[in-house]
């Protein structure tokens, strides 16, 4: 398995217990979704690049910046998105 997909890599971005189940409670639109689908696919290519023979060792370092950048923004997504659904039933709560 390559490295950028071991659990042990995920931890040390912090983000592995940020990331576990998150969204779970979440209702997303089709924008969310396909901005999730995009960050997914990028991801995607980037691992394959990662496993070819070919690449460099300067490749294969920057694929692995490329992903955790693809993490970092996938989790503000989900903190943004979080936030916004707190905000929602919060003024509902106010509203009733």
């Amino acid at each position: 398995m390559p490295a950028v997909l071991e659990k042990k890599s995920l931890s040390t971005s912090g983000s592995a217990v940020a990331s576990a189940r998150p969204l779970a409670g979440l209702e997303l639109d089709d924008t969310q979704e396909q901005m999730l689908l995009s960050i997914a696919r990028e991801h995607c290519k980037l691992v394959l690049e990662h496993g070819k023979a070919n690449a460099s060792v300067q490749r294969r370092q920057q694929i692995r910046e490329e992903i955790q950048s693809l993490r970092s923004m996938r989790d503000d997504l989900f903190a943004e998105w979080r936030r916004d659904a707190k905000n929602e039933l919060r003024l509902v709560s106010l509203s009733q």
